[in-house]
Order: C-alpha cells, then structure tokens, then sequence
C-alpha cells in the first residue's frame, strides 16, 4: 500500500519487503524493463487488492470505462503496464448490454489495432463488413433526385473499408479481455473524486475514498473531462442546434454491405450495415425536430425513418430502441501535460459524420502506447511532461484536420445559401466521376495524418 508521508515523499509498502521510503516511488517500478513482448515480472501485491480502505499503487491509472478508455487500459496491460481503469459505468457485460443503443464503423487500421489486442475475435460474429459507401446529397427535398458519390471498396485492397460493431459487444469483449490479465486492476462502477498532478506522480482520489498513485493518468473520462479541468487544460466548444438520435432498423432488402450518408439541410442521416437485413441509424436534426420525432409512437416514428430513407432498404419492419444526444464539437488546447495524456473525447469530439469519432480514439490509444513503450524502453519516465507531449505532437494535427473538415461538412450541408448548395453537389459529382481523386480520398479518409501508429498497422509495438 502506498501513503503519503511528510516531505512529499510516498511510502510503499510490500508484502515481500516490509518498507521503504523513496523520493521517487516509482524507482521500484522502473526495475522492469521491456524486454522482448513483456515486461519482467512483478510481485504479484504490486497493485492492492480493492478494498475500500487500500491505497493502490500502478503505473498508470485510466480515468474513464467507455470504449477508448477500456482499449487503452487492455494496450498498456499488454504492454506489460501496472494498469488501473476506474470506470463509472458498470462492470457486468450483461448489464452493460443496456447502456447503449449505438454502433460504431471501424475503419480497418481500428480493425488492426484490436486484432493486436486480441479483442477482434470475440466481435467479428456481431459485425458486418464496410464493402460500400454512399454519399447522398439529400438537400434538395425528398422530390428530387439527390446527387450522390459511390465508393468501393474493392479499389483499396480489396476492401472492406471496416466493419460496424454495436457498441455494448465491443465493451463487453473490452472487458471480457482485461478481465484474463493480471496487471489489471478494473475499478467499477467508481467516479473520480479529485485529481493531482505532482512531481513525482499523479494522485487520484475516488468516490469511496481510495487513493491511487500512479507515474502517468490518462483521461478518458470523456466531454465533460475531470482529468483535463485538474490540469488547467481548456476546451474549446460549439453546438450546431442539433440532436443525434441513434437506433437500430430491420428491412425488407439486403443492404449488400453498404452504408449510405444522407447530407441534409437539418443534419446527416446515417445506415450501417449490421448482420443479416438490419442496419443502425444515426439521425441528426434540429433539436426541435428532434423533440418532435422522439415524441412520436412507434409506428409514426417508422414511417418517418422509411422517408427518410428513400426506401433504398425498402420496408423498415420494425425499429429498436431511440437514443439521443446533442451534437457539438470539442478540441482541447492541450492533450498532454505534467502526467497526464488525453485521449477519445476528453480531447476531442466531433459530429457523427465520416466515421470519425472511436476512430480518432483508438489512433489516440495506438500512438499514446507507442510513445510510453518507446520512453519506458529508453529509461525515461512516462509521466514526464516531455515524453506526454510527443504524443500530442504526433496527434494533434490529424486531429485538428479531422475536426476542421467536418465542421465544414455539417456547415455547408446546412447552408440555405444557393451557391453554396450548388458547388457542394458539383464537388460530389466531380469525386464520383474521377477514379484516382475518389481512391485518393477513400484512403485519406481511413489513415491519420502523419505515420501510421504501429499498433494500427497491425503491429504490436511491445514486440522485440
């Protein structure tokens, strides 16, 4: 168990050893080096049992369970990393079915990264391929014939682009993976109290009491980000005056693993493809007429999601359960400082559209593992601010360009101003037409700026 003491230091405290007071308590911990893919061994009470008493002690503590936070706890695990994960969101994969009605469409480096991870396996039977996608410049009025922009697949290697995934099988093989792993401490469902950040370590406080210190935090706690306020970091914020409604249909047609992007005046509206003839949907609207569609029965709600669909799935027969949210962009000024790294939505965060947002996250978790194994094999520590911003730099600016054209996107597709509705759909039928403009945005919308992180490429970046 480790404590603070008088003078700053920390005493760490070891069923093996019976005491021992450090300047630096993580010394003990950089005994372990990477050596091949693991790091050395540990005593097995390196990281406390969780009792509510306990102080815990790791390398890193992950504040914040959603799907970002859980892969980048499984990443360091397998690097070989002392890792807590404090998640608000229950533990039992049963119970977490219910918490979330939304997919995601991995791209195929996020594919990559979790096929390294080993999580891959336990989702691909819930999942359906990206074989296809369409842009649809719905704007003109469902009585006109909209402008749209195909893209296959099969010019890119062969495709698929990615795979779309529901949200709870994916947490729930997160979860069913660091559950096999010692170095793993998951802590649910708990909330972050308070947080510090100090010379030597970061000090976390939790809801009932218990004390975790780490050499680095990383947050993953999401918008709102209780890490990113601790450390003075601000964010920048807009809204759009819209709401995200998210559900799944069932259809009378095959969606031959397509997935279509309606670009309308009030918002995108999103089908993805999900195994047999069932898709998700993300519906984005004002949020008046969000209010209004949510209030409907669920027959009239149907009828209005077939409109809107054009009837390209043909019937909708029936339609799951409807979440919703506000739809708004984040960008932090800073994704790193003094132990501490961000990543997912306590960074960013961004309108459903392009298939951006875990895809941004999971970049985040396969550069962030990368820089820390680099550093920890290089004798340096993790927490130190240097180290944290060589992530930020590396991140950033494929971040910040992401943000930017999407932003532009949901602007000008909301635009009643003529001639901008005129060069948007010129612009879509001059990417339709021209093969290698269209490969060429086909890959740039699947690969971040700059390298690609090793972990995204299919790389374990712990391996000798």
């Amino acid at each position: 168990m480790a404590k603070l003491s008088r003078g700053g230091k920390v005493r760490v405290e070891y069923e093996a050893q019976t005491h021992c007071d450090v300047e630096h308590p993580w010394k003990y911990a950089r005994q372990r080096a990477i050596v091949g893919s693991a790091m050395t061994e540990q005593p097995a009470d390196f990281v406390a049992s969780p009792t509510a008493d306990a102080d815990i002690t790791a390398d890193v503590a992950v504040i914040g369970g959603g799907i970002a936070g859980l892969t980048m706890t499984l990443a360091l695990a397998r690097a070989g990393f002392r890792t807590v994960c404090v998640d608000p969101q229950p533990p039992e994969p049963e119970v977490a079915h219910t918490l979330d009605g939304r997919t995601t469409a991995l791209l195929m480096p996020s594919v990559r990264a979790l096929e390294t991870l080993g999580v891959w396996a336990r989702v691909v039977a819930e999942s359906e391929g990206l074989w296809r996608m369409r842009i649809v410049d719905d704007s003109a009025g469902f009585d006109e014939t909209p402008h749209t922009a195909d893209f296959d697949s099969a010019r890119l290697d062969g495709g698929p682009f990615g795979y779309n995934v529901p949200n709870p099988t994916l947490r729930r093989a997160l979860l069913a993976e660091i559950g096999e792993l010692d170095a793993v401490q998951h802590i649910a469902p708990h909330k972050l109290d308070q947080i510090d950040y100090g010379r030597d370590g970061a000090r976390a406080r939790l809801d009932d009491g218990r004390i975790v210190h780490a050499r680095l935090a990383v947050g993953a706690d999401g918008k709102g980000s209780p890490c990113r306020e601790a450390a003075g970091i601000r964010a920048r914020r807009w809204g759009y005056g819209q709401t995200a409604m998210a559900f799944s249909i069932a259809h009378s047609r095959p969606h031959r693993g397509t997935s279509t992007e309606f670009h309308r005046p009030n918002g995108p509206f999103v089908l993805v493809p999900l195994p047999g003839n069932r898709s998700s949907v993300v519906w984005v609207e004002r949020d008046a007429g969000a209010k209004h569609f949510l209030a409907m029965d669920d027959a009239a709600f149907r009828r209005a999601v077939e409109r809107r669909t054009r009837r390209i799935l043909g019937e909708v027969t029936a339609v799951g359960p409807r979440f919703s949210y506000p739809v708004g962009s984040l960008l932090a000024d800073r994704y790193a400082g003094r132990r501490l790294a961000l990543v997912g939505e306590s960074a960013h965060a961004l309108p459903p559209i392009g298939a951006q947002g875990l895809n941004l996250g999971i970049a985040d978790v396969a550069t962030l593992i990368e820089v820390l194994v680099a550093a920890e094999r290089a004798g340096e520590d993790i927490g130190d601010p240097e180290v944290t911003r060589r992530y930020e730099r590396r991140r950033r600016p494929d971040v910040v360009a992401r943000a930017f054209a999407v932003d532009t996107l949901n602007r000008t597709v909301q635009s009643k101003v003529p001639p901008i509705g005129f060069l948007r759909r010129r612009a879509l039928g001059v990417i339709d037409r021209v093969s290698p403009l269209k490969a060429r945005l086909m890959r740039q919308g699947m690969l971040p700026v700059g390298p690609l992180p090793r972990l995204m490429d299919g790389i374990a970046p712990w391996a000798p």
